[in-house]
């Protein structure tokens, strides 16, 4: 892969097999000012014989930027050579939006508010570097009480594109077996650790209020909201009641049943698909998305998870890959507001995959294009013109 070529526009795409909707379309496809267009003007051009040509991934949920933040307990590196790298990764998986899940909680440390104080100028100083597109996904754990005014603050200021809520301190509370874990993430003590546990324990009664008044003001800014690790229908129905219309990874298959219900997105982890199962314990995400329960599959933790996910679907059986891969563009852009992506249409970005599907169970990737421009090119992928 040569230097000039990555970051460099592209006007078409000819050659490939085309995923229009749900149907597949031969017809090259053409660009302008890194937007698909109708017609076609001179300029380089990419051969995508005998390829796929897919809508680039939205990746709704993922955290493995925080292996590279931290890729080990109290071993932190600096953000920019931190977020470059998942920038490259992002890009080498065939991931052309990315939601980093950035939690917002009384831990401190990692998950703590340190860490977004930091990552937003980050990410704003980086941005004519980086080859696919960032944007926050904030990870509210709603006992985080004295979080509020930062909260609503970052609500406020033109960077988060989503507001989960997130409850994960009675599993804490339950599993003093991770405390060492967690502590050292959070930059404590086993001590330190349960001091912050019993802490935010303590103000359990104020949760409900402050869920309703963040609730309120991402409503108020247009910013769509999820619900994270739904375990009963009165949780769901709970944050349905406070416009919180996502259901993200229900902990039950009757949770996802009764978001479907009520015409709610319901997210999976695609590592869920590749493992073949959850490993805590969650539905199999194949077997919701067979039955129409798993509308969006995001990386969670693995950024290779998505790609391989959707064809694995199409490998066994569940869904046909044209069926398969709007779970991971589509649905997500869709649930996400974010109407100028995640479909091969005119006017829609040119955010793009090109993949080698000549064996479904080893996919290849050979190009990622971003805003019209290679963002990951394989070797041996033909550029012409």
């Amino acid at each position: 892969m040569h230097e000039r070529m990555v970051n460099a526009p592209l006007v078409s795409i000819r050659g490939g097999r085309i995923l229009r909707d749900d149907a597949w379309d031969d017809a090259p496809l053409h660009f302008a000012a890194g937007t698909i267009v109708d017609e076609n003007t001179p300029g380089r051009w990419l051969d995508a014989s005998g390829c796929v040509v897919l809508p680039g991934i939205v990746d709704f949920h993922g955290d493995a930027f925080e292996r590279q933040i931290m890729p080990r307990p109290q071993v932190s590196f600096p953000l920019d050579v931190a977020m470059l790298d998942t920038d490259r990764q992002l890009a080498a998986n065939g991931i052309t939006t990315a939601l980093h899940g950035v939690t917002h909680s009384w831990e401190g440390g990692l998950r703590g508010p340190e860490t977004l104080r930091r990552l937003l100028p980050a990410l704003d100083g980086l941005r004519s570097r980086f080859l696919v597109d960032h944007k926050i996904h904030l990870r509210f754990e709603c006992h985080h009480v004295d979080g509020e005014t930062e909260t609503r603050d970052w609500l406020n200021s033109g960077w988060v594109t989503l507001l989960a809520f997130n409850d994960h301190l009675p599993g804490m509370r339950r599993k003093p077996h991770k405390w060492k874990e967690w502590a050292d993430r959070a930059h404590t003590d086993i001590a330190g650790f349960e001091s912050r546990i019993a802490a935010a324990a303590a103000r359990g009664s104020e949760v409900p209020a402050l869920i309703g008044r963040l609730a309120g003001e991402a409503c108020r800014l247009g910013i769509p909201m999820a619900s994270h690790d739904d375990y009963a229908i009165e949780v769901r129905d709970f944050y349905q009641n406070h416009a919180c219309h996502i259901s993200e990874f229900p902990l039950h298959r009757e949770v996802a049943e009764h978001a479907r219900s009520h015409g709610s997105p319901v997210v999976c982890g695609a590592p869920n698909v590749l493992r073949g199962g959850s490993h805590v314990g969650a539905p199999r995400a194949a077997d919701l998305a067979r039955d129409g329960l798993c509308s969006i599959l995001a990386s969670d933790y693995y950024y290779p998870a998505p790609l391989h996910a959707a064809c694995r679907l199409a490998t066994d059986g569940v869904l046909p890959l044209a069926r398969a891969w709007p779970l991971v563009s589509q649905h997500p852009a869709k649930a996400l507001g974010l109407a100028d992506r995640g479909a091969i249409e005119s006017g829609k970005r040119a955010d793009l995959v090109v993949l080698d599907v000549s064996d479904l169970k080893a996919p290849h990737l050979v190009a990622t294009l971003s805003h019209g421009r290679i963002a990951y090119l394989a070797d041996g992928a033909r550029l012409n013109g």
